[in-house]
């Protein structure tokens, strides 16, 4: 795309109030940003007086020139809506960016992607569930999209990276901005081996009001929508509200009756959502399977390793409960129930009703 053409883009996504305007809607009534500028006024009135009247006050073509130059400076690009690298998921809700600013490699619309957030505090429970979660999707083949936020967002960024899968963290600053200042070598990380959205322009802060709408594009971005640990009221309920909203599906981790950090999570059981023990949960419910893994033909033969072997021994004939393996193996229920993934993620037993596991070889 021109040069000339994205600068309107980015006039359109400066105006005030923008946010309140439909953009497929917009563009189906004057065509292009090009022919909401160069309307009529009485065009824009009769559309709607109110973006007649920042049509009439925009002053930031400057502004608009300059964000292209601050992009390419800082490593980022501009995918308006519509045009190739914006995602299909986030173009299909009903309030869309106009325009994303994207720095790392192309989102990948090949990828079923599912939505991982929580709480900024969250338990030693919570933190090791959204990793283990992310890494499992992404061992199946998923894209991870988080918003990269302290606590649970993190740990589910590094658990895809660990499994070498995509992430996409969605921020509520600026795309060259770091936030958390802790998280540089996550940034860093993710813009090489998965992707940085934001809609907001270059360098813009961490204002607090930022954080609530940038979760509407984890939502839209997602086929489906995990919450590991959260309070009732918090953002990560927020983002499950909107995925409810467009059509996602919703799922949760449940947590202790007593802990404040879980009373969203199990409130969100109780509404609906799908309770979710292991990655195979989320990928059943979503259809996705380890099979989309493309690319890797000439991998080494999957093998089981160390420990794995033992849980395979335990596993003789038909279905043994959880507590039976623990009890043939001696292995801790935490070490059991990383192992049990991974060999299942591999292709070497089944999860059944029950907590029961079932060899597949």
């Amino acid at each position: 795309m021109g040069k000339d053409r994205l600068v309107y883009w980015l006039a359109l996504s400066l105006l005030k109030g923008i946010e309140r305007f439909n953009i497929a809607d917009l563009l189906e009534r004057f065509g292009s940003p090009e022919g909401v500028f160069s309307s009529s006024g009485s065009s824009l009135e009769a559309y709607s007086p109110e973006l007649a009247r920042s049509i009439r006050d925009f002053n930031s073509w400057d502004r608009a020139e300059g964000e292209l130059l601050l992009a390419s400076k800082h490593g980022g690009r501009i995918v308006p809506y519509g045009f190739p690298g914006y995602p299909a998921a986030l173009a299909s809700i009903y309030d869309p960016p106009c325009l994303l600013y994207m720095k790392g490699l192309e989102w990948r619309d090949d990828l079923p992607s599912v939505g991982i957030v929580g709480t900024r505090r969250p338990t030693p429970y919570g933190l090791r569930m959204a990793e283990t979660l992310a890494s499992g999707l992404a061992g199946m083949g998923a894209s991870v999209v988080s918003g990269m936020a302290r606590g649970c967002d993190s740990a589910a960024h590094k658990g895809a990276l660990s499994a070498g899968g995509f992430t996409a963290a969605v921020l509520g600053t600026g795309v060259d901005l770091v936030y958390p200042g802790e998280s540089r070598k996550l940034y860093e990380e993710i813009a090489e081996k998965g992707t940085l959205i934001s809609e907001y322009p270059i360098s813009t802060p961490p204002l607090k009001h930022n954080f609530p709408r940038r979760n509407r594009i984890i939502s839209g971005l997602s086929r489906g929508l995990v919450v590991v640990e959260a309070p009732v009221r918090s953002g990560s309920l927020m983002t499950a509200r909107l995925a409810l909203e467009y059509g996602r599906e919703v799922f949760a981790v449940p947590g202790q009756v007593t802990s404040l950090r879980s009373s969203g999570t199990n409130k969100l059981i109780k509404d609906g959502a799908g309770l979710v023990e292991s990655a195979a949960d989320i990928a059943g419910a979503l259809s996705i399977s380890p099979a989309r893994v493309e690319g890797k033909s000439e991998e080494r033969p999957v093998q089981l390793e160390g420990d794995e072997m033992l849980i395979l021994k335990a596993l003789k004939e038909g279905p043994e409960h959880i507590d039976g393996i623990l009890h043939a193996t001696g292995l801790t229920a935490a070490r059991a129930a990383t192992l049990l993934l991974q060999m299942e993620l591999k292709g070497f037993i089944e999860q059944k009703p029950g907590k029961c596991f079932l060899r597949r070889v």
